[in-house]
């Protein structure tokens, strides 16, 4: 048995005495208290004292067990410590020895590659003499076909310049055509002339300004429609008012705007028509059909 396993029966026997003496002097409290108490008291001395030889015999007993422990794991880490260098040792030798074997594989290799080099370019050299003259052959034919490649170029340059002379001439031509075009006040813009001769897709608006000359009349008017309504520089609008502008008015035709400028969302219009029974301004409708 250990000697921890005789320090718990010891204290399991001192604690069974320990209860035996409390249950005897609770027994005999009445009889003889204070001789029992006394009593009590040495003997529960007595088992400190004992308790306490013990733990001081287990606390050496521990002491000389780590100190045991201690000096084995230091002489675990030398002896590890050994082993590992004797693994470098080892592991540096291999290392040599695969060197060296490379280098005497690489030398071997190196004698092979220089011995096979000789004969590629002894077989090298009698293909490059057959090389040669096929590269020559198609150099002979290359030349041929450089000079009627020459040929073409010359006649796509002189193609090229009888186009552009074309072109000039077309240019010039369009020029004075817009021109003719501008001074007899018509439109350049294809969109535009196109658009002019077409109606105007049905719209409703209202008159969002009306501008008026030196005279008093009304001259430009300012709409609530633009090119996002189809409608472009060209087109006429009709303007009438629908009697609410005035008390007991009556729905009554203005006359008629031509645009002349034309935004996203709105648009200006020239005065090409007026009613004699009315001025136009602003809030009255304006549509593409009445």
């Amino acid at each position: 048995m250990s000697l921890i396993g005789k320090f718990f029966v010891v204290m399991q026997i001192l604690l069974s005495v320990t209860f035996m003496g409390f249950a005897a002097t609770v027994f005999t409290y009445q009889a003889d208290w204070k001789g029992k108490a006394e009593a009590e008291q040495k003997a529960k001395q007595q088992v400190q004292t004992e308790k306490d030889n013990l733990q001081a015999e287990f606390d050496k007993y521990k002491a000389d067990t780590t100190s045991t422990i201690a000096a084995a794991e230091d002489r675990a880490e030398r002896a590890e410590s050994a082993n590992s260098a004797l693994q470098l040792n080892l592991t540096d030798a291999k290392m040599e020895k695969e060197r060296l074997a490379n280098a005497l594989q690489s030398q071997t290799a190196l004698v092979k590659i220089a011995e096979d080099e000789a004969e590629a370019r002894r077989t090298e050299a009698m293909a490059q003499r057959v090389v040669n003259k096929e590269l020559h052959e198609k150099l002979t034919d290359r030349i041929a076909k450089s000079l009627e490649s020459e040929d073409k170029l010359y006649n796509l340059r002189i193609e090229k310049d009888n186009l552009v002379s074309k072109n000039k001439n077309l240019i010039e031509q369009q020029a004075f055509l817009e021109k003719v075009v501008r001074n007899n006040n018509l439109e350049t813009d294809p969109r535009i002339y196109n658009a002019q001769n077409e109606p105007p897709p049905i719209v409703n608006g209202l008159v969002i300004n009306a501008a008026v000359d030196d005279r008093g009349a009304v001259d430009l008017v300012e709409v609530s429609l633009g090119s996002d309504d189809g409608l472009v520089k060209g087109h006429r609008l009709e303007v009438w008012r629908s009697g609410l502008l005035e008390d007991g008015g009556e729905a009554k035709y203005l006359g008629q705007i031509e645009l002349v400028f034309v935004d996203s969302d709105h648009a200006v219009g020239k005065v090409v028509q007026k009613a004699k029974n009315g001025i136009i301004k602003r809030g009255d409708n304006v549509t593409s059909k009445l």
